[in-house]
């Protein structure tokens, strides 16, 4: 039986202000370096909103599943391609459910790739009802602070509510259940970041 690629050995369980999993050194390092090698780099598009209750602007590529027939690791790297078969199979769901508490084991889901350049932004918001849990992957090497590009955690719907701040940094992440009070958030990436892009990967479980 070949070794996970995904570890939640360093994770810890947290309440405040919502129930959430900050996980720590989620890929060994010689994968974790592969895959930050190698985080796609074409297929995104940009996806903005402003002017309504989530306003938002980032780049998203779909990995799982994808629409238009073709596949979503199309042009892949080989630790992507990897990652990807192993959230959507039943070892990661296994472990996810075994974490939380929840019944993804045949929950949709889906799998996307983030790149968050300057002036991109999330604003405070609570999943949709039919989402069950989203684990967020970093993949920058570092962060510097006050860059901005933080999640926020927050403890109601604005955006100077932060209880808690996690920094996008490589080979952690964290895992969001949703609930009626998982406000949260994405800091504007400030434009003195000097092209510096936060990455991240999401897999989010649906309800069924």
């Amino acid at each position: 039986m070949s070794t996970p690629l995904v570890s939640f050995d360093r994770t810890t369980a947290e309440d405040d202000p919502f129930r959430w999993y900050h996980v720590q050194e989620t890929f060994a390092p010689v994968d974790a370096r592969a895959l930050r090698e190698t985080f796609p780099r074409d297929g995104f598009r940009m996806v903005t909103r402003t002017g309504m209750a989530k306003s938002y602007a980032m780049y998203h590529r779909p990995l799982h599943p994808v629409d238009d027939g073709e596949s979503g690791t199309t042009g892949l790297a080989v630790p992507w391609r990897r990652l990807v078969a192993e959230v959507t199979g039943p070892a990661y769901r296994a472990a996810v459910a075994g974490l939380t508490g929840l019944p993804v084991g045949d929950a949709p889901v889906e799998v996307n790739v983030w790149r968050y350049g300057a002036s991109c932004w999330l604003d405070p918001h609570v999943d949709k009802p039919e989402k069950l849990v989203t684990h967020v992957l970093y993949f920058n090497e570092a962060w510097p602070a006050g860059r901005g590009g933080d999640l926020l955690l927050l403890g109601s719907s604005s955006g100077d509510d932060v209880v808690r701040r996690v920094a996008p940094v490589a080979n952690t992440g964290v895992l969001l259940v949703r609930g009626e009070d998982s406000w949260h958030a994405v800091e504007r990436v400030r434009d003195e970041a000097g092209g510096l892009e936060r990455l991240s990967a999401q897999v989010v479980f649906h309800r069924a």
